[in-house]
């Protein structure tokens, strides 16, 4: 932001604050595999080593894809476009930052100071909490089964989102200000003038403007 002469305000504070879930879930993405090498009975050299070849290009891809939605907002023209210039620029430089670090940072880190999980003891919060995630696990296991198992129902189901995605795109209406809000908005100005020249009309008996 420095380099790029950006100033902290409410835009920059906003990329900042959104780009944070970005950044944790890239780090978290990769210890998740490293750990679970570790689980398998890997040394944690040996773990980060295989955890980073496996999931680096998926980490790549997210990066990629998140820092890629934020680029027609970059290009956008008009009074929106000027105020979301330095919020597209700033979460889109942070999201770029948190891949390089979850692909170099991150697995040179879990190499040097991660723990062998084995032996440890875990308390009823955590074994709650793995019970619930496996119980997800399952979930989607399920759910995923039925619609490889489904094409033909996943497919028109996917050409009917398209459909009522072009539908809802024509007939809502588009614009940085509602036109009906702007309408509003004036005539509850006209009936405050009118209401306080009424007023004045009855306290003095003549017309003020």
């Amino acid at each position: 932001m420095f380099a790029l002469g950006y100033t902290i305000d409410i835009i920059s504070l906003m990329a900042l604050t959104l780009c944070v879930g970005f950044v944790v879930d890239d780090a978290v993405v990769m210890l998740e595999n490293i750990v679970r090498h570790m689980e398998h009975g890997e040394d944690r050299m040996t773990a980060a080593l295989k955890g980073a070849r496996e999931i680096g290009f998926t980490i790549m891809s997210m990066t990629l894809s998140l820092a890629a939605v934020f680029i027609p907002v970059l290009f956008m023209g008009g009074v929106v476009g000027r105020l979301l210039h330095e919020f597209a620029i700033v979460i889109g430089a942070a999201v770029l930052v948190s891949g390089i670090v979850s692909l170099t940072l991150t697995p040179m880190l879990c190499s040097r100071f991660l723990k062998p999980p084995h032996g440890d003891r875990h308390n009823r919060l955590y074994q709650a909490s793995e019970r619930f995630f496996e119980g997800m696990l399952r979930t989607y296991d399920r759910t995923l089964q039925w619609v490889l198992g489904h094409g033909r129902t996943t497919m028109v189901a996917l050409l009917l989102t398209f459909v009522l995605t072009a539908y809802f795109f024509i007939i809502i209406p588009k614009g940085f200000i509602r036109a009906r809000t702007t309408a509003r908005s004036s005539r509850s100005r006209r009936r405050r003038r009118t209401s306080r020249s009424t007023r004045w009309w009855s306290t003095s008996g003549r017309w003020r403007t």
